[in-house]
């Protein structure tokens, strides 16, 4: 695929194997927020839409009027979103430290929104998710974690254009210890754009024992939009037209 092309789903099924390879769930996010009572549901939503309003993470003030307002007690609400492993809060910085697909901290991977903000994902797929979950057009910054070559994407009216047109994403899982604990730690470091396929496998030989599967741009797109494509909306359900 060239840049400029527009993306072409890959077989569902396929994609969802592939990606079980490497513990992640065709569908992630979206799986675990509809398993949530409806006001968590939109507390979380709420808490998504607060770095598209502050472009930031939230502090701690606006979570508790958020969760005020929908009669939720704010300790509880969080406790149930981190368990389910769609938010966590840094308490010494007192904000939102994830709330996937967005980071608190800074990242390799910058997504600018037209007409702003500019933040941050948690991984490439998560960058890839960004401008999809919000239905809007944009620009992600990111570089190869082995090379430095800086690495561009660009989405405007659902075509998608990847400099150099030769990157692929690495989805990687490593364990840690005997088990593995949050996405944010097991899966995220090791989900990144290289600037070609030889990059990512010097940099799946440079981590053994790391289940890794590389994506091209159209497996990649689509896998972002599986999981994150809905989050934003009260119902959600498959976008069919995988626009940003």
């Amino acid at each position: 695929m060239t840049a400029g092309d527009s993306v072409q789903s890959a077989a569902p099924d396929e994609l969802a194997v592939r990606l079980a390879r490497v513990g992640l769930p065709a569908r992630g996010a979206r799986d675990r927020q509809a398993a949530l009572p409806s006001p968590l549901q939109a507390f979380h939503r709420a808490l998504l839409g607060a770095f598209l309003t502050d472009g930031g993470p939230p502090d701690l003030t606006v979570v508790g009027q958020l969760a005020a307002e929908l009669e939720l007690d704010p300790q509880a609400a969080l406790a149930a979103l981190a368990a389910a492993d769609l938010v966590h809060i840094d308490p010494a910085a007192g904000h939102v430290r994830v709330a996937y697909p967005f980071s608190g901290p800074p990242t390799p991977h910058r997504v600018e929104l037209a007409d702003g903000p500019t933040v941050y994902a948690m991984c490439a797929l998560d960058a890839l998710g960004i401008p999809q979950m919000t239905r809007r057009t944009g620009r992600i910054d990111s570089a190869d974690p082995t090379t430095g070559q800086p690495i561009t994407i660009e989405v405007d009216d659902q075509r998608w254009r990847w400099r150099p047109a030769t990157t692929v994403v690495l989805a990687g899982m490593a364990t840690l210890g005997d088990a593995c604990g949050s996405v944010a730690d097991c899966c995220c470091p090791y989900i990144n754009f290289h600037a070609s396929p030889d990059d990512a496998d010097t940099y799946r030989r440079a981590h053994p024992g790391m289940a890794v599967e590389v994506l091209d741009h159209s497996q990649a797109v689509q896998t972002a939009r599986r999981i994150f494509g809905g989050l934003l909306r009260a119902k959600s359900g498959d976008d069919p037209a995988g626009s940003s």
